[in-house]
C-alpha cells in the first residue's frame, strides 16, 4: 500500500510529479519490496541434507528377522525422519512401520539406531574392480544366539564360509552372540527407491496397523504359552483368535519364536472350557499358517490389549 500511495501522490500533484524521479525513490522501493511479507525474498523451509548421510568411516549393523534383512542406521546431527526415508528409498509410513516409537515421538536422538529394511541389491558382498573404499560404508552382521557361521554365510548371504573367515581374520568357525562380522558394504549414496520391490500390503499388515492404533487407547499385556489350532481344518482367509484376557474385538500380536514370525489377529471370544490351562491362545487356521505352524500345539509369545 505504501508504494501505491507514493505513485498516487506523484500522479495527482503535477509539481510533485515533475520533481519525482525514480533515482531518489529507488532505495525506498527496494527496502519496502524486501520488507513486505510474501514479496521478494521469502523464508524457505529448512533445507534437508544434500550430502550422503553416511561415510566410509561409519558402520552399519545388520540383523535378519523373518527372512528379511535390516540395517541399523546411526543417527547423526541434523538428520531427520524425512532425510532418512529419502536416503534409503522408503516412505515415512514404511519407516514408522519398522520403528513404531516414531508414531508417538518422532524425535531422533543422536547416536541411536534406526531400523531400516534393506534390499539384497543394496548389499555389496564382494569388492569388485570398480569398488572405491571412500564411497562405501561397511556392514557388520550381529551374531544372534543359535547362529553358526555356515548358517550366516550360506543362508543369509549366499557366501562361502572361507570369505567371512578371511575378511574377519578368524582362525576357526567359533563365533558368539553379539559378535560383529564384516559381511558386506553399502554405497554411501544410499538406496534408490526403484531397488525396492513394490509393496503389496496383506491382511496381516492391515491388522498390524490397527493394533498400533488401538495400543494408544488400551493397556498392553504380555504373556506366553501354548498356542492351539485346528491343523486339519481347510478354513482360509480370516485372522482371528480366542484369549482369556484380551478385549473382545481388539487386535492381538502372536509371535512364533521359531522363525520370528508375527501374526496380528482379531480377538473374537474367550477360550472355551475344556482347554488345558497352559493354552494361552487359540488361533484360526489361517493365522497359525501365517506363523509357519506345523504342529497343532506350539509355543508362542503374545501381546494383547485389555
Amino acid at each position: 500500500m505504501l508504494v501505491a500511495n507514493v505513485f498516487l501522490r506523484c500522479k495527482h500533484n503535477r509539481k510533485v510529479h515533475q520533481n519525482c524521479t525514480m533515482r531518489p525513490l529507488l532505495p525506498l522501493f527496494i527496502s519496502i519490496f524486501i520488507a513486505m511479507p510474501g514479496i521478494g525474498y521469502s523464508q524457505s523451509a529448512p533445507k534437508e541434507l544434500t550430502s550422503p548421510l553416511l561415510t566410509h568411516k561409519d558402520s552399519l549393523f545388520l540383523t535378519v528377522a523373518e527372512g528379511k534383512k535390516f540395517l541399523h542406521h546411526p543417527v547423526k546431527p541434523k538428520q531427520t525422519l524425512f532425510s532418512l526415508a529419502r536416503y534409503y528409498g522408503l516412505s515415512l509410513e514404511e519407516l514408522y512401520e519398522y520403528n513404531t516409537v516414531f508414531r508417538t515421538d518422532p524425535t531422533l536422538h543422536i547416536g541411536s539406531r534406526v531400523k531400516i529394511p534393506v534390499p539384497n541389491r543394496a548389499i555389496k558382498r564382494y569388492k569388485t574392480s570398480t569398488f572405491v573404499h571412500s564411497k562405501n560404508v561397511p556392514i557388520y552382521y550381529i551374531v544372534q544366539p543359535g547362529d553358526n557361521l555356515y548358517q550366516i554365510c550360506k543362508r543369509n548371504f549366499g557366501m562361502p564360509v572361507d570369505s567371512i573367515l578371511l575378511r574377519n581374520k578368524l582362525k576357526n568357525n567359533n563365533i558368539h552372540p553379539g559378535q560383529l562380522l564384516l559381511v558386506a558394504w553399502m554405497g554411501v549414496d544410499g538406496v534408490p527407491a526403484e531397488w525396492r520391490p513394490v509393496r503389496v500390503f496383506t491382511k496381516n499388515d492391515a491388522m498390524k496397523t490397527r493394533y498400533e492404533e488401538e495400543k494408544k487407547r488400551h493397556k498392553e499385556g504380555i504373556s506366553q504359552g501354548v498356542c492351539f489350532w485346528q491343523k486339519d481344518s481347510k478354513e482360509k482367509g480370516d485372522l482371528y483368535a480366542m484369549h482369556r484376557e484380551a478385549g473382545i474385538g481388539t487386535i492381538m500380536a502372536v509371535t512364533n519364536p521359531m522363525g520370528g514370525r508375527t501374526v496380528y489377529a482379531k480377538v473374537i471370544g474367550r477360550i472355551p472350557r475344556g482347554y488345558e490351562s497352559n493354552v494361552e491362545v487359540v488361533l484360526s487356521p489361517e493365522a497359525a499358517r501365517t506363523l509357519g505352524a506345523r504342529d497343532p500345539r506350539f509355543f508362542v509369545k503374545v501381546k494383547f490389549l485389555k
